[in-house]
């Protein structure tokens, strides 16, 4: 996969993406010139890029549903229509909790 920067101003920000996958240890990663960029993809022009060999596009709706059925399974329960305004990890188990707060975090709405 190959992220294009076509103008100047967006090299700093592509750099700061090649930091940030860096520190995050995405194997494979570098930043290539507009040669390399043509020779990697004949139909492709731009100044920079950054080729992340590893990377591919995923559909985020299948993820987001599986990530659902997961924590379903698990016995959570997902609310929509929830405007949430803090999300915190509790200090202590809650003496009236069944579980014993096994997934210790506190999510507050405006109600």
């Amino acid at each position: 996969k190959l992220i294009v920067a076509v103008e100047q101003d967006e090299i700093p920000r592509l750099k700061a993406l090649y930091e940030r996958g860096l520190q995050n240890n995405v194997p494979g990663l570098k930043l290539i010139g507009a040669k390399e960029i043509q020779a990697k993809e004949p139909f492709c022009r731009g100044l920079m890029a950054l080729d992340s060999p590893y990377t591919g596009i995923v559909d985020y709706k299948q993820v987001a549903q599986a990530y659902a059925e997961d924590f379903q399974g698990a016995g959570g329960t997902i609310l929509t229509g929830f405007e949430v305004t803090n999300m915190q990890m509790a200090k202590e188990s809650s003496s009236e909790s069944e579980d014993g707060l096994k997934y210790p975090v506190i999510v507050r709405n405006s109600k």
